[in-house]
């Protein structure tokens, strides 16, 4: 059971991080492809991994609880889309963690062929640290 829920843990972090780029045309039709989104104009955010495209209007999308940028016009230098904050993700990852944290070195794994191994101390502390990203992620 904990091995199932070290995997997902491990599965989660990949699908964490969502990156992409941003397409638009110019005033000549012209496309172009920027990491950070145009002033004013209508584009389209690809996401890289998984190629689903959201489409924008051009007009700000900054919402009235955010604070003003005083003037500073610099586009954001990474743009994170974050998935919904899943209660049972959470619940499942502090539980991994209680684990990690109560059984120390005697965390057990089945290996693909059958086997069975211990989790040396790094792999403990990596296994730790992929549970704190997805309380991270879906707790806080």
């Amino acid at each position: 059971m904990l091995l199932c829920a070290g995997l997902l843990v491990c599965s989660l972090d990949a699908s964490a991080d969502k990156t992409g780029y941003y397409r638009w045309a110019d005033d000549e039709g012209k496309q172009h492809f920027t990491q950070q989104p145009p002033k004013g104009r209508k584009y389209d955010f690809v996401e890289t991994r998984s190629g689903a495209t959201i489409h924008s209007d051009g007009t700000d999308l900054t919402s009235a609880n955010e604070p003003e940028n005083n003037g500073n016009d610099a586009a954001p230098e990474k743009m994170e889309i974050l998935p919904p904050k899943d209660p049972a993700l959470c619940k499942k990852a502090k539980g991994n963690m209680q684990s990690l944290k109560a059984n120390g070195a005697r965390i057990r794994i089945t290996n693909a062929d059958g086997s069975t191994r211990m989790l040396n101390t790094e792999e403990i502390k990596q296994q730790e640290n992929r549970a704190q990203q997805v309380i991270k992620l879906h707790c806080n």
